[in-house]
């Protein structure tokens, strides 16, 4: 299988994008990728060829997985393309670990199931809930629970672990990361997906920055009383 992007024709993958970090085929496991769509259908593709997958892989570069118009995936019996704005996540399945980067600040990033994100977030325990506006020092590493709502109702729960910005910098930083293209993060099972941020109605931030961007409507978030079963002295993330 291969996989290629298309604007006004079809380019192939190494051709188009440079890669950051070259993977050497030689060590590279098989390899799936897994289509989401606006409409909720995920379609499923594999690459057994250890050359193959390390092309995909060393061609791919996150900020521009959704820049073309579409997405295209060729096998040996079948082509499929896919309209890049009704593509909300790429996940790329491999054990092998990819050459992506993250924005300046963000270390690590790693989606979280539904009811242990509302545990580690404290969204249905108030009193352990931390405030946004508590101060928060230059350099410090910080885990921050991220819910996102896509245009077609999918929701997706992050958890990423921060260093933060200088204060003055802060709300720019969100800025920049809420006008990206796209959004990369690791999943539990192995693998990462990227998230196409154009496809996003609503970022919520727990506990958030600690500024207030000057044009926000100063209310409080409802959340509803789900219980679930406690994961809070699990750790996801070693933070010194």
């Amino acid at each position: 299988m291969e996989i290629w992007r298309t604007m006004k024709r079809s380019v192939a993958l190494g051709e188009e994008w440079t890669p950051v970090r070259v993977i050497y085929h030689r060590n590279m496991s098989n390899m799936e990728i897994r289509i989401h769509t606006q409409g909720g259908s995920v379609e499923t593709f594999f690459q057994d060829n250890p050359a193959l997958a390390a092309r995909i892989l060393n061609g791919i570069q996150p900020i521009k997985v959704f820049a073309a118009d579409i997405i295209t995936i060729a096998g040996e019996y079948s082509l499929t393309t896919f309209v890049s704005s009704r593509v909300d996540r790429v996940d790329v399945i491999t054990k092998d670990p990819v050459p992506w980067k993250h924005p300046t600040d963000i270390l690590d990033v790693l989606e979280l199931p539904e009811d242990e994100f509302q545990e580690r977030s404290h969204m249905n325990d108030p009193a352990r809930r931390r405030r946004r506006r508590s101060p928060k020092q230059t350099g410090e590493v910080a885990a921050v629970f991220v819910a996102v709502e896509m245009t077609g109702g999918n929701r997706i729960f992050l958890a990423a672990k921060i260093k933060v910005a200088l204060e003055a910098e802060r709300l720019h930083r969100l800025h920049l990361l809420l006008s990206a293209p796209a959004l990369h993060f690791r999943l539990r099972q192995g693998g990462n997906a990227i998230l196409n941020l154009k496809n996003i109605v609503r970022f919520t931030f727990h506990p958030g920055p600690d500024v207030t961007p000057i044009d926000a409507w100063p209310a409080h978030h409802r959340s509803g009383q789900k219980a679930s079963v406690s994961r809070a002295d699990v750790p996801i993330f070693t933070i010194q």
